[in-house]
């Protein structure tokens, strides 16, 4: 985690947008005292529910930057995740991808992994593929890197603070040994089809800057809607 948080600082100060305005919104349980060097404000919420708090606040307030952090979009707040994406919230999603891949490029992860530990078959299922979900489901700005890919994770960060919709960035995070080697059996394509960018055991974990394009966020697709039909007496939402 301090990795991506640093990232995340350094994505922030690169972007040069002002602190005051971005916050974090987070269900994972950590301390605070991790982020207060960030300097912005962290909000944590109940497992899954960080992409509905962060389109509230979004809405409530359109000046902010809402940045959230999400343990899993594959099971608990995976519907909140296909509506955000639909709807192209104004909202950066940062999914800290900490399942355990045990073979990567034909290789065995170090570690413990007992047999014992949730299932006596272990996990047979295949991952999700988290960047062609969001993609799919109308996300304007896809990439994927491992926590290791401090930099190129902190230009992403700061590439989708300045985007309107919603950005997606997959982060592949675990104990320490295991993010080396991640990092060690990773490859880079940008703009690869996020078809192909599917984490299996036979090839390497495709990071880079799958996607990008331009389409109206909500709050402009909902400013048009309701100009079109109250005219001059609807108040449009603005943002800056």
């Amino acid at each position: 985690m301090d990795k991506i948080i640093e990232a995340l600082n350094k994505g922030i100060e690169n972007a040069g947008v002002e602190r005051r305005k971005v916050c974090l919104v987070t269900d994972i349980a950590y301390s605070p005292d991790v982020v207060d060097f960030l300097g912005i404000d962290l909000f944590h919420t109940s497992r899954g529910r960080a992409i509905p708090y962060a389109t509230g606040m979004k809405l409530a307030n359109p000046k902010l930057l809402p940045v959230v952090l999400i343990g899993d979009i594959a099971t608990l707040g995976g519907n909140h995740f296909v509506h955000s994406c639909r709807r192209n919230m104004d909202i950066v999603v940062i999914c800290v991808n900490d399942f355990v891949y045990r073979e990567v490029a034909g290789e065995t992860a170090p570690g413990d992994f007992s047999p014992i530990s949730f299932s006596p078959y272990l996990s047979f299922e295949k991952p999700l593929n988290i960047p062609h979900m969001a993609r799919s489901c109308g996300c304007v700005n896809v990439s994927r890197w491992t926590a290791l890919h401090t930099d190129e994770l902190a230009n992403s960060i700061s590439q989708a603070l300045h985007r309107k919709g919603l950005s997606l960035i997959d982060v592949i995070s675990s104990a320490p040994d295991l993010l080396e080697f991640y990092y060690k059996n990773s490859e880079l394509r940008n703009d690869e089809d996020t078809l192909n960018v599917e984490i299996e055991k036979d090839r390497k974990i495709v990071v880079g800057n799958f996607f990008n394009e331009e389409k109206p966020s909500f709050i402009e697709a909902y400013n048009e809607q309701h100009t079109k039909i109250l005219g001059d007496n609807f108040v449009k939402i603005e943002v800056e």
